[in-house]
């Protein structure tokens, strides 16, 4: 038997979700001022959005018994997955390995061994997916107990958003019109849309993504080659999401000066997700209930 509790986790456990919807002012391509209600994912103790699928599936794993003391977590990931692997494997006690890609920033590896998780180098290839085969390759190597969560196939990741940040979401702000997401695993757009739709709510959904030879952390570069998840796949199959948006690179940097200028520390994340939201408020003639989830911190991003 597990000496944890799913629901009476330490530390960190304890101050994840409830994010705050800020409001700002921002300029569209059209030279229109709408406001944009940015959900600040950042502010979850690990800064990431992805924080609440770890812990979504570390509780998983807890319930099923996939995770005991003396187990080492592991996943594959572009940066957020493994930073919220370390802080929240430390708070149980237990080592975190993390197999990353070329694109992981510096201050995301100093956090991740700031908390004691090890980084294992990709040598399978550019994506997440392979780092996704470089965790099966461990898997059979039978030298450490791992728990491998695989964030690009657990249906917990979804969830998460689900009964999660969906719900949040609307909570806060019953009016909105317009949800626009970034798509890496799929996990957060498909949880949200499935809240969404269960919810009765009229809001339009946004996918986004990179354009050809644009590569932005939490954002897949499908058209280059990035791996399409189960949970694009349902996205696609079941018609959640009405907008597929692709953003540059530089048009990401442009709007996150933007949203730095309104006084917000986020990252190239949600600078794609605020600049499509942006070029969407346009073709759509919005000027209110306009969501973008802003799915990472700023000081994640200041070192290369």
């Amino acid at each position: 038997m597990t000496t944890w509790h799913p629901d009476k986790l330490p530390g960190p456990f304890q101050a994840l979700g409830n994010t705050p919807l800020v409001a700002v002012t921002l300029t569209t391509p059209a030279g229109r001022a709408v406001r944009v209600h940015i959900k600040l994912e950042g502010l979850n103790p690990s800064g990431s959005v992805k924080d609440r699928a770890a812990v979504s599936m570390i509780k998983a794993a807890i319930r099923e018994e996939r995770l005991r003391p003396g187990h080492v977590l592991l996943d594959a990931s572009s940066g957020n997955m493994a930073g919220a692997l370390a802080t929240y494997g430390r708070a149980l006690g237990v080592d975190v390995h993390v197999v990353c890609n070329d694109t992981i920033t510096e201050a995301k590896r100093q956090m991740i061994e700031h908390f004691g998780g090890s980084v294992i180098v990709n040598d399978e290839g550019p994506y997440t997916y392979d780092g996704y085969r470089k965790c099966l390759r461990l898997l059979t190597g039978g030298h450490r107990a791992y728990c491998f969560l695989d964030q690009l196939h657990s249906p917990h990741n979804p969830a998460a958003h689900e009964h999660g940040t969906g719900p949040e979401l609307l909570s806060q702000y019953p009016d909105a019109r317009l949800i626009v997401g970034s798509l890496g695993s799929g996990g957060t757009v498909l949880g949200v849309a499935r809240a969404v739709r269960a919810a009765g709510h009229p809001a339009a959904l946004a996918a986004v993504s990179s354009v050809s030879g644009s590569r932005l952390p939490g954002v897949g570069a499908f058209d280059d080659g990035d791996y399409r998840t189960p949970f694009i796949r349902e996205l696609r199959a079941g018609a959640l999401v009405g907008h597929w948006p692709k953003v540059t690179s530089a048009s990401a940097a442009r709007t996150l000066r933007q949203v730095t200028a309104a006084g917000l520390l986020c990252g190239p994340q949600t600078g794609a997700v605020v600049s499509a939201a942006l070029d969407l408020a346009d073709e759509l003639d919005l000027a209110e209930g306009i969501v973008a989830v802003s799915g990472d911190a700023g000081w994640k991003n200041w070192t290369p």
